[in-house]
C-alpha cells in the first residue's frame, strides 16, 4: 500500500474533495481561495469514483481526519495515484450565518 501523505496547504491545482455530511458542511463550509472544493459526502464516494479524473491531485478532508484517510486508501485501491489528506491548520472556514 502507498504511504497516504496529509498536507495543511493545498498546492496549486490540488482539488479538495469535502467528504463530511452535508449538514457538516452546512454549519461550517470549508473556504479555499485558490482551490477548488468538491462537497462529496463520504456515503456516496465509492459510487462516485467514475465521475472522478483519476490523473487529477485530490486532497480528501473531514473534520478529524479518520475517514479521510479511509477514503483515500480506497480511491488509491481504485487506481487513483495523487490522493492525499487535507487538514488545515488554523484554516478559515465560516459558519453559516
Amino acid at each position: 500500500m502507498a504511504t497516504i501523505d496529509t498536507v495543511s496547504t493545498p498546492r496549486p491545482g490540488d482539488i479538495i474533495i469535502d467528504i463530511r455530511h452535508p449538514d457538516e458542511v452546512e454549519l461550517q463550509r470549508l473556504v479555499l481561495s485558490s482551490n477548488t472544493i468538491i462537497c462529496l459526502p463520504f456515503f456516496n464516494l465509492a459510487q462516485q469514483l467514475d465521475t472522478l479524473d483519476r490523473q487529477q491531485p485530490y486532497l480528501l478532508y473531514c473534520k478529524k481526519g479518520i475517514m479521510s484517510r479511509l477514503h483515500a486508501d480506497t480511491l488509491q485501491k481504485n487506481g487513483f495515484q495523487q490522493v492525499g489528506i487535507y487538514s488545515p491548520k488554523g484554516w478559515p472556514t465560516s459558519a453559516k450565518p
